[in-house]
């Protein structure tokens, strides 16, 4: 990057120097970028959404062991269970490339959905005492989270330069670990409330229905804007994930650049925002 000229030999940098530092601008960027409401929701999900996941993938093991107290390794599944969730994951991720919905419409209601089945699932793990239904529940769950995983990625990625998304993902994923551990402080740790796990679980499964309620009213919410705008009005900026073929064709027309653009469709993609990093080095340069 090109941050301009340097101050004159033997003078000190003004206050106004930290300006310059390419954190600070990114930064001013992001928060410029917080604009968008995808970027926003997505972001929100991605922070709110992981800290819940990864309390229950790390506390799983213990309600497990709770809900069946052998010793006998022969009768222990948990990692048959983890196994499963992650061939479950690995599959729902996949099929997230096929969904053909129009995201800025309807991303805050399936994000809802997903969260409430979420909730349920959660509160039967916290109620049940077999342990195969723990364990079929547990697949479902990650299931689950690992289908709205690339959908955010994509909306994340596709709203902001190249230079952003590092910077993006970092941030929000260190939100949700210090969410995390500031709900385990209070829930689980003995210097906080210091509750069994199965009451753990309880207090997760309200957690996500928390979550679910909040994203419904949102969806409340923006369907009732987007009826008195009128269904004329333009979206806002959306990306939609693209099957393995369609990202194939993209590959192929980006290989020959001299080829006229396909005509974008009702949801489909659009260009992201200028960098405000590239539009900076542009005028520099010239």
């Amino acid at each position: 990057m090109h941050v301009g000229p340097s101050p004159p030999r033997g003078r000190k940098p003004g206050l106004a120097a930290w300006r310059d530092w390419i954190l600070v601008r990114m930064l001013g960027e992001v928060a410029h970028s917080l604009r968008l409401p995808q970027l926003r929701l997505w972001s929100l999900w991605w922070v709110f959404n992981s800290a819940g996941y990864y309390l229950i993938i790390y506390y799983v093991h213990i309600l497990w062991n709770e809900v069946n107290p052998t010793t006998d390794a022969s009768k222990i599944y948990n990692g048959g269970a983890d196994a499963a969730s992650t061939l479950l994951g690995a599959i729902t991720s996949f099929a997230a490339g096929f969904v053909k919905i129009r995201w800025a419409l309807w991303a805050k209601l399936v994000i809802g959905a997903v969260t409430a089945v979420q909730a349920v699932l959660v509160l039967v793990m916290h109620s049940t005492s077999s342990i195969w239904l723990c364990y079929v529940v547990f697949i479902l769950f990650r299931g689950l989270y690992q289908f709205l995983v690339p959908i955010a990625t994509f909306q994340i990625a596709s709203s902001l330069s190249k230079e952003l998304c590092a910077l993006v993902f970092g941030v929000n994923t260190f939100l949700a670990t210090v969410l995390k551990t500031a709900i385990t402080l209070v829930v689980s740790d003995k210097r906080g409330l210091g509750l069994p796990v199965r009451l753990q679980f309880r207090v997760y499964s309200v957690y996500f229905l928390v979550l679910a309620v909040a994203y419904f009213l949102a969806a409340m919410v923006g369907g009732l804007q987007h009826l008195w705008r009128g269904c004329h009005q333009p979206l806002p900026l959306a990306q939609e994930l693209r099957s393995p073929l369609e990202e194939k064709a993209t590959q192929a027309r980006d290989a020959h650049p001299g080829a006229p653009p396909p005509a974008a469709e009702d949801g489909g993609w659009t260009p992201g925002p200028t960098s405000w990093l590239q539009n900076q080095q542009h005028k520099t340069q010239v």
